[in-house]
């Protein structure tokens, strides 16, 4: 009896193991297969970074399949990507409409809005996206850098703080951990706290040691701190820094839409 009873419980697993696969295999109707292709012509277009092409497909996806949140999120990467910053704005705000838990898109919004130099939105934005997602580590360093900007320090301090609590499990996070560490050791420079500065921009070196404005800093915070001669040393590498950068192409900066 107790075989009979596994082989029954076994067989009623496989059965609902089949229904979820069927449902899932699904999901795309025939009705939604126009919308599917023109969404994932739009997805490989925007990989090889042929903007023109992913809006055109993208919004078609869109009128198609108005629901579909993934859609609207690569459509707002692809305008922005275009500079087409209002197009961008109405694609993340029609996202934020469906789903009004969506961390990524307040993030991206939060990325046009600094584009557009509203510094206070963007701001605004990346607050949103740390409320929604506390673990958020690229909006905790963006919020931060943003509120440093707008001379709200403290607040800043607090962004930059979140973000270095949070496990860097990626090279993408590591990066995000290092300049989390620069903004919070610019702020601790600015509020005379020369020790921290210093510390927090050796850090930073012993990661990049490429980071010209670390340099920069650490240089200041070794001449506050008496440490002439250490002072000069880092001042020079910085000098030298600023002038191979002049003689490289310029590129443009500013968030990233991840």
């Amino acid at each position: 009896m107790q075989t009979r009873s596994n082989e029954a419980r076994g067989l009623a697993a496989l059965l609902l193991f089949s229904l979820l696969g069927a449902l899932s295999a699904g999901t795309v109707s025939a009705d939604d297969q126009p919308a599917e292709e023109a969404y994932r012509a739009g997805s490989e277009a925007l990989r090889s970074k042929s903007y023109t092409d992913a809006v055109t497909e993208l919004e078609r996806a869109a009128e198609l399949r108005p629901e579909h949140v993934d859609t609207w999120l690569k459509l707002g990467v692809s305008r922005s990507a275009l500079g087409d910053w209002d197009g961008a704005i109405a694609a993340y705000r029609r996202l934020i409409e469906i789903d009004p838990g969506h961390a990524k898109a307040h993030h991206n919004l939060g990325n046009v809005h600094f584009r557009r130099g509203d510094l206070d939105n963007a701001a605004v934005e990346y607050g949103k996206a740390l409320e929604l997602d506390p673990d958020y580590m690229l909006a905790a360093f963006h919020h931060g850098w943003m509120l440093r900007q707008l001379g709200r320090s403290e607040e800043a301090e607090q962004s930059f703080r979140r973000c270095l609590e949070l496990p860097a499990d990626d090279p993408q996070a590591m990066r995000t951990r290092v300049d989390c560490l620069f903004g919070l050791g610019a702020i601790r420079h600015r509020a005379a706290d020369y020790e921290s500065s210093a510390q927090m921009m050796e850090q930073v070196l012993s990661v990049h040691r490429g980071h010209p404005e670390a340099r920069y800093y650490l240089g200041m915070a070794y001449r506050q701190l008496g440490r002439v001669e250490e002072a000069e040393q880092q001042l020079e590498i910085h000098r030298r820094m600023l002038s191979a950068r002049r003689e490289q192409p310029s590129s443009p900066g500013g968030p990233a839409e991840r």
